[in-house]
């Protein structure tokens, strides 16, 4: 039998920021285990040909007993919990374990949608009555995951933190511990809102929000500063506040440009295209890679402007 590298051994060692966060990697809510519990029974497959009972001794699914005696093998234990089959014992530990094996059995469960998802187990999908594609499972999964506000996704049958992916680490986290100022409170707000809106799916709204992070993030540091900008001025007109009053030092206009270009024709565009000025008889549907990427591109201009804004000399002065 092979060793599997456990999430939790790969985890021991890994440093933990003090930076806030958008998500929380040390609670798994009750909700959140009986919905992966009815997905997994869904992908796995029931316990027994019966869900709860067997006719005939090889009719118990296996691949619960792999993922019970691999989780077994790894942590040295004799056995987990009560139960007539793997399976029953396996989701029954997965009701109330702590979070670091719960997260554990979520990748052997995943590897599990994997290995049934697999050609070779058509047969064994109609008998243990297997009703969710694996893929679908495994994206359902994610999706509950940052519905709940989890910090962790499923690559394949990979499970990762999401602050351990560069982005968010190096950039939606210092955006977020860059806002935690009383100062800043508004964009904050924003920047928090629009990950609410897409962790609950709904994109359109998250992009708006990161938007107006970003318009609200310059007109704080405007108002800091003292520079004058008109009310209503949109993302084109803050930057020509934020250049003329030398937001960013003199040496960067020229290579600046392509940032401007960037916000430009990235935040507000998608914005103005996807999220704003109504949606017309037909309802717009902003895909999540969308959203994610609003996010992301809004959390790089909320660390470069308000880290400039530390150094900054005003042409005026």
């Amino acid at each position: 039998m092979r060793v599997f590298d456990l999430f939790s051994k790969r985890q021991a060692d890994a440093a933990k920021s003090g930076a806030s966060d958008v998500y929380q990697y040390d609670d798994i809510p009750k909700n959140l285990r009986v919905q992966v519990k009815q997905i997994a029974i869904e992908a796995v497959g029931k316990v027994g040909a019966h869900g709860d009972r067997m006719i005939r001794g090889d009719e118990e699914n296996d691949l619960w007993f792999q993922i019970e005696r691999t989780y077994l093998r790894e942590k040295g234990l004799e056995g987990i919990a009560q139960g007539d089959f793997a399976g029953n014992r396996v989701l029954a530990f997965m009701r109330e374990c702590p979070t670091a094996d719960w997260l554990d059995f979520l990748e052997l469960v995943a590897l599990g949608i994997e290995i049934m998802a697999g050609d070779e187990h058509h047969y064994q999908r109609q008998t243990w009555q297997v009703s969710t594609p694996g893929q679908a499972a495994i994206d359902e999964i994610n999706y509950r995951l940052r519905q709940a506000g989890v910090g962790y996704q499923l690559e394949g049958a990979r499970l990762i933190r999401v602050d351990s992916q560069y982005v968010h680490a190096e950039v939606v986290k210092p955006a977020l511990a860059l806002l935690s100022g009383q100062d800043f409170e508004g964009p904050r707000q924003e920047f928090l809102a629009a990950h609410k809106h897409y962790r609950a799916g709904e994109h359109r709204q998250a992009v708006a929000m990161a938007a107006n992070a970003v318009e609200s993030t310059f007109k704080a540091i405007f108002d800091q500063k003292g520079w004058a900008y008109q009310k209503g001025a949109r993302i084109s007109d803050l930057l020509k506040v934020a250049r003329a009053n030398a937001l960013w030092p003199d040496y960067l206009d020229a290579s600046f440009d392509q940032l401007v270009a960037t916000i430009q024709s990235g935040l507000p565009k998608i914005r103005d295209n996807d999220a704003s000025h109504g949606q017309g008889a037909t309802p717009k549907n902003v895909p999540g890679y969308i959203a994610a990427y609003a996010l992301h591109l809004a959390a790089s201009k909320i660390v470069f402007i308000t880290e400039a804004a530390k150094i900054s000399i005003s042409r005026t002065a």
